[in-house]
């Protein structure tokens, strides 16, 4: 049987924040090739492995949705505790290679995650982990938050970018939708930066994990996650201009809605889209949705 993770067995242990040594290749390594269409860089160093599962907070009986796991980095030593481990993974070959192996707490899905949607076996509280695929993790963090009520905490490992633009706060370049739409479900805690080295093959990027936790009352019921989507999508698209004009010039059937709302909050016409928190998103929402209804 091929060693899921054999580079794995080559790293010393080794203290928390310090990195260990490079491994070695070995053969069976080598039969693990990464496809650049699907954005692989694989883990080597145990022990940021293990700090990213120490930041996952693991307690016995959870229930964690991996999605790309890959060759099993972080899946099995996850999956040597005492949890279900339950893995999405588009590449056919790293799912042979994950199924192959004996664990009974370990279930693989050969599956396109953006096009994958929760079983009805899935239990109504899960926790996420994923190093996310570079190309597509905005899209997957996007589809994450559709099921909000349902994950308590997740860690994501994102191109260092990326981690920016959700952590960003208003009034910065990194500020964007998914800042705003991340937030407003989720604050983001702990984060640590993961160099180039850490991977094979090495990106050419920097890395960054976070840990995303649930806010205990979110800034719009999840019902709001769609029109608050849609608009700062479209007033993102020009960061630089007024929102009082670019409502204005608006084709939307809800336009005049949209403007009486936005004032209606006491926002000031010449703000721009990034000078808005996610408070105040969540603020025109629910002003929208109450004019809406008197209708």
């Amino acid at each position: 049987m091929l060693d899921p993770v054999p580079w794995l067995h080559e790293n010393e242990a080794c203290d928390e924040g310090t990195l260990a040594k490079k491994p070695v290749l070995n053969e069976q390594a080598r039969e693990i090739r990464t496809k650049k269409k699907f954005g692989q860089h694989f883990l080597h160093d145990r022990g940021l492995i293990d700090k990213i599962l120490r930041l996952l907070d693991v307690q016995t009986g959870d229930f964690i949705l991996e999605i790309g796991p890959g060759p099993g980095t972080l899946t099995f030593p996850l999956s040597e505790q005492s949890v279900a481990v339950f893995c999405v993974e588009t590449d056919a070959d790293m799912v042979d290679l994950l199924a192959a192996q004996p664990q009974t707490n370990l279930t693989v899905v050969h599956a396109d995650f953006l096009k994958w949607d929760l079983p009805a076996m899935f239990p109504k509280t899960f926790k996420v982990l994923s190093n996310l695929p570079y190309n597509v993790s905005v899209p997957i963090t996007a589809r994450l938050l559709q099921w909000t009520d349902r994950i308590p905490c997740m860690v994501l490992m994102y191109q260092k970018e990326v981690a920016n633009r959700v952590r960003a706060q208003p009034r910065t370049k990194d500020y964007g939708p998914i800042s705003v739409l991340t937030q407003l479900f989720y604050t983001c805690g702990q984060h640590f930066e993961v160099a180039p080295g850490a991977f094979r093959p090495p990106p050419k990027v920097m890395s960054q994990v976070i840990r995303l936790d649930r806010r205990g009352e979110f800034l719009v019921p999840l019902e709001g996650l769609g029109w608050v989507d849609r608009i700062t999508h479209r007033l993102f698209q020009q960061r630089r201009k007024m929102i009082g004009g670019m409502l204005n010039r608006l084709d939307w059937p809800e336009k005049s809605g949209l403007v009486e709302s936005y004032v209606a909050c006491g926002f000031s016409l010449q703000a721009r889209p990034e000078d808005l928190s996610p408070n105040d998103y969540a603020n025109w929402y629910r002003t929208f949705m109450e004019s809406y209804e008197k209708r």
